[in-house]
């Protein structure tokens, strides 16, 4: 046998050898497989049978989650900015918690105390799946936020479907599984709302859901678009008890900011006590008129379905407070009262007052919006107003231009708290509306003066005004309808104007 027939005698021997041993490593490694946990987002191949393997391959569920700002008229979302940077007023008072949120997210602000994130689980076109548990993952360490403090009451995002469920308020302090069998046909989707608290974490969080896909169990990571939720420990709460029980009554959310314009909660709350002045949304049975210096873009999306009854106007009047609106003509405001004491004073009486400045004339004629809803009947919403105040420009020192005024609204009324549960505090309400009459193109501006006085002779003052900057309501538009350029929408019927 010659040397090279020899080598390639070899070569071949040695080949088939190698080509064995591969053969047994890979055998080994499928079998190692089945008995290591699978990382999550990863099924371990032997648990699926033939078929429903193949069918997992080619389309498997998909999910997304986003963080939000609350689900419920009485959530309080509260953010640190890591930026010393003063909010701008636009982001602050009366319905505009939406731009405050934008504001602080395109900051990279912190969650304190409370974190929410909304969540959409699919399943594919050709397989059902089933969610077995939820929970909620403690991350990193990440450091405490330092910077602004800011806070929304009445904390609802509606950048979320309204109608997602809530799948539990969870503890990243003490972390547990929420037992489930929620069932997604196939191509269906599921959702909802979950909400991680924390009293010293100060961390990175993501939701973990365990489904049953294809016959396999399959762990399923929801984060922020491939990054971690975060959250940090609760800071001292911006809004008061008062604030908080005014979203009972009808109030739209409210944007606060720590330090930023007024004095803020403090001047607000007084050992146990606190007062708020709010404005609330038009009643289903009050017209809604609003003025801006811009045309609104959007509405027509709003005013499409003026067959819905009960819907339009107030979708239509949030979409004007966001957009930086005033009301006009008419609206209904509220000073609330609430009481953390167990001793509060009996037989407390309170005066409130207006204090209205300069009328204040615009550099061109606002555009006008109005709307009436299905069952309004020609009456202001005086169901629960106690009382009305009328601001006009005769009475506003129109021959004094740098004049002010304190128009009485209640005096010596008494205040009655009402304690709902031994745990919340003990409330009490009063209702006034307010109407503007003048030219178009002129606005008022005013506070909320409000004075008790206890028994024993004590007296405190609180001046209540929209997070830092004044209430504002401008005259109605001329008129019973609008005119050039402005619009009247009814909630049952067409345009008008």
């Amino acid at each position: 046998m010659t040397t090279r027939r020899t080598f390639l005698l070899a070569f071949l021997l040695t080949t088939a050898l190698l080509a064995g041993a591969v053969t047994v490593l890979a055998t080994q490694d499928s079998r190692d497989t089945t008995s290591r946990n699978p990382a999550p987002d990863s099924v371990a191949p032997s648990a699926i049978a033939p078929s429903a393997q193949s069918r997992t391959t080619r389309a498997r569920s998909k999910a997304a989650g986003k963080a939000i700002m609350g689900n419920a008229w009485s959530s309080t979302w509260s953010d640190t900015v890591p930026s010393s940077t003063a909010v701008p007023a636009r982001a602050l008072g009366t319905g505009r918690c939406a731009a405050l949120y934008g504001w602080a997210t395109a900051r990279s602000a912190v969650p304190r105390g409370t974190a929410s994130a909304a969540f959409t689980l699919s399943a594919p076109d050709d397989s059902p799946v089933v969610v077995r548990s939820l929970r909620i993952v403690k991350g990193r360490a990440v450091p405490t936020p330092q910077g602004k403090d800011v806070e929304c009451v009445g904390a609802v995002d509606r950048t979320v479907d309204q109608n997602l469920d809530e799948w539990g308020e969870l503890s990243l302090d003490a972390p547990r599984d929420v037992r489930l069998s929620r069932y997604v046909r196939p191509g269906g989707t599921t959702g909802g709302i979950v909400d991680a608290r924390t009293l010293g974490c100060s961390c990175e969080w993501w939701i973990q859901l365990e489904v049953l896909e294809g016959g396999a169990v399959r762990t399923v990571r929801i984060d922020d678009a491939g990054r971690p939720f975060t959250i940090a420990s609760p800071v001292a709460r911006i809004g008061t008890p008062a604030d908080d029980d005014a979203q009972r009554y009808g109030a739209p959310d409210l944007a606060l900011a720590r330090g930023d314009g007024g004095a803020g909660a403090d001047a607000r709350a007084t050992n146990g006590l606190s007062v708020s002045g709010t404005r609330l949304f038009s009643g289903s049975d009050q017209e809604m008129w609003a003025v801006t210096n811009r045309k609104v873009r959007g509405l027509a999306r709003i005013t499409a379905d003026l067959d819905v009854p009960g819907a339009v106007c107030e979708r239509l009047e949030r979409s004007l407070m966001a957009a930086d609106a005033r009301p006009a003509a008419h609206a209904t405001y509220a000073v609330l009262f609430a009481d953390k004491s167990p001793d509060m004073e009996a037989e407390t009486v309170t005066d409130i007052s207006l204090h209205v400045e300069r009328p204040r004339r615009l550099d061109a004629e606002p555009m006008g919006y109005g709307c009436y809803p299905d069952d309004w009947n020609l009456q202001m919403n005086t169901s629960r107003e106690g009382a009305t105040v009328l601001i006009d420009r005769a009475a506003q020192g129109d021959s004094d231009p740098s004049a002010s005024s304190d128009l009485p609204v209640f005096t010596g009324e008494p205040v009655t708290y009402y304690q709902e549960s031994a745990r919340g505090p003990a409330t009490d309400a009063f209702f006034f509306g307010v109407s503007a009459t003048g030219p178009a193109d002129i606005e008022y501006r005013f506070t909320i003066e409000v004075t008790l006085k206890s028994r024993s002779g004590k007296v405190t003052h609180y001046t209540l005004d929209d997070a830092g900057r004044p209430f504002v309501i401008a005259a109605r538009p001329v008129g019973d309808f609008p005119g050039q350029g402005q619009h009247l929408y009814r909630e049952v019927g067409k345009k008008v104007g």
